[in-house]
């Protein structure tokens, strides 16, 4: 989001961002891939984004229908404000050239 609409990763393009898709090893168990599309992360880079499947995006709050997922209950609009934080994830080592690193189910 743009700093002028009080964005604090400021970036000129999701470009910019680490670029990562999603895949399903086994019911779950999904892992998160460099996209070889664009370029190899630095990992100096402000934000992330990834892409996923349809199967992924339409199942994973599928158990929830109708309280995460009704059109008018929780649904993020424009300028809402939200943060995103993934201690499970503390302990990796992203100063590899390949990062692998493996997150316990809570």
């Amino acid at each position: 989001m743009p700093a002028s609409l009080g964005g604090m990763n400021e970036v000129d393009t999701g470009n910019d961002c680490v670029q990562t898709y999603a895949s399903r090893i086994a019911t779950g168990d999904w892992r998160l891939y460099d996209d070889i599309r664009t370029a190899a992360p630095t990992w100096k880079e402000a934000c992330g984004r990834s892409s996923m499947s349809n199967y992924q995006n339409t199942q994973s709050m599928q158990p929830f229908s109708g309280t995460f997922s009704s059109a008018s209950k929780n649904r993020l609009l424009d300028k809402d404000e939200y943060w995103v934080a993934f201690p499970e994830f503390a302990h990796c080592d992203a100063s590899k050239v390949t990062v692998s690193c493996a997150v316990p189910k809570p």
